[in-house]
């Protein structure tokens, strides 16, 4: 009983991680402007 508690908790602790690191990869992409954008606003600006 103890090994199927424990394998519990690191599959929980490994989804916790992976949802952690899509939301900080979702919002890190979305902070960035697209490189096109960058260098028509330099040209233009």
């Amino acid at each position: 009983m103890p090994a199927t508690a424990e394998l519990i908790g690191a599959t929980v602790a490994l989804a916790g991680l992976g949802i952690l690191t899509l939301f900080s990869v979702r919002s890190i992409t979305r902070r960035r402007p697209p490189a096109g954008e960058r260098r028509a606003r330099d040209v233009i600006g």
